[in-house]
């Protein structure tokens, strides 16, 4: 599974989010087009750093995958700064959980960091855990769609049919109102 990254750098004063576009553009386009990207990345002088952090963080990723499956479905590496991996997650029940387990965590990297040729010399003594509860947008109402003219037909007969005359007036009250619409 690959996870969109953001890094946020200044590049020439401006702000710039450039490692989102390479990891969208390599699920949405393919190895080939990754590959070609991966070539200006390497040779330009500014983005260069920005790549390099970005496959870092690639690589945390699959390291807490692989160390916490479980967790890792509900939380993704955010950052690793002076010997702290710091680890987004969507609830306050699951940043609970990583801190309970902090202990084993860290051993298991440390454990998957030396069997790893990629990671190897992984400084961590730390967890720290940024709860980061996504927001949902607003759920848009449907407008219920009109009674077919079938299904108003149904309804008039069942309105003849009833022997309960409020439920019959309620009937021919809303076919009435569906009908004039």
């Amino acid at each position: 599974m690959l996870r969109t990254l953001a890094i946020h750098r200044q590049i020439d004063g401006h702000p710039t989010i450039t490692a989102l576009v390479v990891y969208n553009i390599q699920a949405f386009c393919g190895q080939s087009a990754m590959f070609k990207i991966n070539q200006i990345f390497k040779h330009h002088h500014d983005l260069k750093p920005l790549l390099q952090e970005a496959d870092d963080r690639q690589q945390l990723q699959q390291c807490w995958a692989a160390v916490a499956p479980e967790l890792s479905r509900l939380s993704h590496v955010l950052a690793l700064h002076d010997g702290a991996l710091t680890i987004a997650v969507q609830s306050g029940a699951v940043a609970s959980r990583i801190r309970l387990m902090e202990t084993q965590l860290l051993q298991k990297i440390r454990d998957f960091c030396q069997n790893s040729r990629k990671i190897k010399g992984l400084n961590l003594n730390a967890i720290k855990v940024k709860v980061q509860v996504k927001s949902r947008p607003q759920s848009k109402h449907k407008r219920i769609k009109a009674p077919s003219n079938h299904a108003l037909n149904t309804l008039e007969t069942y309105a003849n049919e009833a022997n309960n005359p409020a439920l019959t007036a309620a009937l021919r009250h809303f076919i009435d109102q569906q009908r004039d619409d």
